[in-house]
């Protein structure tokens, strides 16, 4: 869906159109878009919402009120998971509630699977089985469903007159409460993509309104800088990290002392992670293992020059090398009839030697470059003086 947002105390700067959810290669943009317009401010509900395209019928409340923009993104990444029913039962559970603001409509969002919704009374025995399946925590075995009175069940149900008409159908809380799940200021765990890490980020300070973070990375940097101010951690020294959940290898992972590494260097090593598929991944762990780096932006420059690396899986000798180069790489014109003249372990020492290669617990990785890795590794003089003015949080 999108948003079409202004300035409520200056109309006359003019509008503009911000996609929800906001994809991540648009964020930074998006946020550039709204600061001409002297809006978007990271806690401030200050974007008047002129038109809602494509959206949930739930929102149209929300035309013509002053809404924060990272708020609303967050609203629109939680509602954009939904399929088959879950998008009429949050849509008449909002109505039944009569929720008219986005802080209720992101709580909401967060547990109304749990209610029943009848929008078809020609088939009331898939009904019943939707309402066994939510209330049973959204599964049931195939069994159970197969000799389930579906119709039975949804009748009994209605006759309680516990259900509500809406314009969606009609909804049975099922004991539902809106709990705080979002109460203005740190944004609920949302998985809506695959995240490398999970960390918990906690105040040094002990004051009362401080509470700890959840911060999932990788994340676009200028989201991240947000999500930081929005949690009032603006120096390093404001937080501990405590790392919850990492996807890395145990090769990355270990090279790295997280509680004292740059957040704003973690994200950016993450975002280059991301990138990799399997196979290249496996190729960077092999790459730490050889280059032995200390910092999180050493890591992000390996996995940005992989191609200066060449990774064999399972090669432990120098023999194993040159039979695989010789034989599987393509490189040559292997003749099987003259298998047993092939000196493989001279032409694997030469490989590693040409490559200042090594076999480690991965295989074989040896290193093409020109440059050293110690220069391959080294962060550009711009970069190092971007992570010094960030507040301490670089």
């Amino acid at each position: 869906m999108n948003a079409v947002l202004s300035n409520p105390n200056h109309p006359e700067y003019g509008q503009v159109t911000v996609p929800l959810p906001i994809p991540d290669n648009e964020y930074a943009h998006c946020m550039e878009m709204l600061e001409q317009l002297e809006i978007g401010g990271v806690t401030e509900r200050d974007c008047r919402i002129d038109q809602l395209d494509r959206s949930p019928a739930a929102l149209d409340v929300l035309e013509g009120q002053e809404v924060n923009i990272d708020e609303l993104d967050f609203l629109a990444r939680s509602i954009e998971r939904y399929w088959g029913n879950e998008q009429p039962k949050f849509e008449a559970m909002a109505y039944k509630l009569g929720l008219k603001d986005v802080p209720s409509l992101i709580n909401l969002s967060f547990g109304c699977e749990q209610t029943t919704i009848i929008t078809d009374f020609e088939n009331l025995n898939e009904a019943g089985k939707d309402h066994y399946m939510d209330t049973h925590g959204g599964t049931a075995p195939v069994d159970v469903l197969n000799h389930l009175d579906g119709e039975k069940l949804i009748r009994d149900l209605i006759a309680t007159g516990a259900g509500t008409v809406t314009p969606s159908g009609v909804v049975f809380d099922n004991d539902f409460r809106l709990e705080p799940h979002y109460t203005g200021r740190n944004f609920p765990v949302y998985y809506d993509k695959r995240y490398l890490m999970e960390m918990e980020l906690t105040p040094v300070s002990s004051e009362p309104e401080d509470a700890p973070m959840t911060l999932l990375l990788p994340t676009p940097e200028k989201r991240l800088e947000r999500l930081l101010e929005r949690g009032g951690y603006r120096k390093a020294e404001d937080v501990q990290i405590n790392v919850w959940r990492t996807e890395l290898p145990d090769q990355i992972a270990d090279r790295l002392n997280i509680p004292h590494e740059s957040l704003m260097e973690l994200n950016r090593m993450f975002q280059a992670v991301e990138k990799l598929n399997g196979d290249e991944v496996d190729r960077l762990a092999a790459a730490v293992l050889m280059s032995q780096p200390d910092y999180a932006s050493q890591v992000r420059r390996l996995a940005e020059n992989l191609e200066l690396f060449e990774f064999i899986p399972n090669i432990k000798t120098a023999e194993e090398l040159g039979r695989f180069m010789i034989q599987q790489s393509g490189h040559f014109e292997y003749d099987p009839n003259l298998g047993g003249f092939y000196d493989y372990a001279k032409y694997g020492e030469q490989r590693v030697k040409e490559q200042a290669g090594e076999f480690n617990e991965l295989g074989y990785i040896g290193y093409t470059g020109a440059m050293s890795l110690d220069e391959l590794m080294m962060e550009d003089p711009a970069e190092q003086e971007e992570g010094q003015t960030m507040g301490g949080m670089a």
